[in-house]
């Protein structure tokens, strides 16, 4: 099935990011990774005043101006628990990158052998739980929600991709961290 520009802006303009090594978006992603569609699609975007971000691997869609402080304090609220999730993910595991297979068992053994009751306040920030089991299948259901992770296999509850998207939001937590 060949793709075009209305099924792209559709998905982007759900605030998707799309990452090149996603199955659930390799159509998207590949249609994007062709000069001739993304300049198509980035001036009828810019026409309408916003700008179609293509980066290291993921695509995006952000407004033309700066956010105001309004914009920025909501964007960081409606994000919060996502940037803390990635700052538990590479406190956990820091030399995690795209393309890289992320295991649920190797996340509560590594989790488990970090013994630091601050993660332990994080994650009960986030998902308002002590059960570590709860904990971790919320924790990966959020990364996948936000197309950060996406499951090897449909049938798969340990094995996740780490899709091209991390780093937009690693560059997020480092820039709030510093």
């Amino acid at each position: 099935m060949a793709i075009g520009l209305d099924e792209v802006f559709k998905v982007l303009s759900k605030g998707v990011i799309i990452s090149i090594n996603s199955q659930k978006y390799l159509e998207v992603a590949k249609f994007l990774m062709i000069d001739e569609n993304f300049d198509e699609l980035y001036k009828i975007l810019n026409k309408l005043g916003f700008i179609l971000n293509g980066e290291n691997g993921y695509f995006y869609i952000s407004k033309k101006e700066t956010m105001h402080e309004g914009e920025l304090n909501s964007f960081l609220n409606n994000h919060k628990n996502t940037l803390i999730a990635i700052a538990i993910l590479k406190q956990l595991f820091p030399y995690l990158e795209r393309g890289s297979v992320l295991k649920q068992t190797d996340f509560i053994v590594h989790y488990k052998q970090k013994e630091d009751p601050r993660l332990q306040q994080k994650f009960e920030y986030i998902f308002k739980s002590k059960d570590l089991k709860d904990i971790v299948e919320k924790f990966f259901d959020l990364l996948e929600k936000n197309y950060i992770l996406e499951k090897k296999e449909s049938d798969s509850k340990d094995d996740y991709l780490v899709l091209s998207s991390i780093e937009y939001y690693t560059k997020i937590v480092q820039s709030v961290a510093s």
